[in-house]
C-alpha cells in the first residue's frame, strides 16, 4: 500500500536546464556578486520593454520581496515551474528565449502558486530554495563565495 499526500513532489529541473538557467543567471549578474537585482536585471534587457520585463521577473522570482534574486531563488523558480506542470520542452524554449534578451513570460500557475504558498507558516518555496543551496553546495557547475 502506498502513502497518500497531498504535498506535491519537489520536481528539480533536468542537468541540462539547471545549467541553462546558471548561464543566464551570471548573464544578468555580470558583477559576480551571487544575485541580481533590478538596476542589473535592467540592464539585461536593455530597451526591451527592460522596466515591464524587470518588473515581472521580480514579482514571479523575487518571492521574499528583497530587491535581489540569489541564484538558489532563481534555480528553485524554474524548479517551480517544473512542478506546476510545465515540460522540459516548455522551460527550455523560455530560457532560450531569455538568453536572447527577448521578454519575460509571467507563468500564471506558478503565480498562483505562489501566492498560496506566502499564507503558509512554512513555505514549500523556502525549502526548494533550501534544496537548491545543497544541490548548488554538490555541484561543479556553479560556484559562488
Amino acid at each position: 500500500m502506498g502513502t497518500c499526500s497531498n504535498r506535491p513532489e519537489h520536481k528539480q529541473i533536468s542537468e541540462n536546464l539547471r545549467l541553462k538557467a546558471i548561464m543566464i543567471f551570471q548573464k544578468i549578474d555580470i558583477q559576480n556578486k551571487g544575485y541580481i537585482d533590478r538596476e542589473r536585471t535592467l540592464q539585461f534587457w536593455k530597451s526591451n520593454f527592460a522596466k515591464i520585463n524587470t518588473d515581472a521577473l521580480f514579482s514571479q522570482v523575487d518571492y521574499k520581496k528583497s530587491g535581489n534574486i540569489t541564484v538558489q531563488e532563481w534555480l528553485a523558480f524554474w524548479d517551480i515551474v517544473k512542478q506546476q506542470g510545465y515540460t522540459e520542452q516548455e522551460i527550455s524554449d523560455e530560457l532560450e528565449e531569455l538568453q536572447q534578451g527577448k521578454a519575460w513570460v509571467q507563468f500564471y500557475k506558478v503565480d498562483a502558486f505562489i501566492r498560496a504558498d506566502t499564507q503558509r507558516h512554512k513555505t514549500q518555496i523556502d525549502q526548494i530554495v533550501q534544496m537548491e543551496k545543497k544541490t548548488l553546495l554538490k555541484s561543479k557547475s556553479f560556484n559562488y563565495n
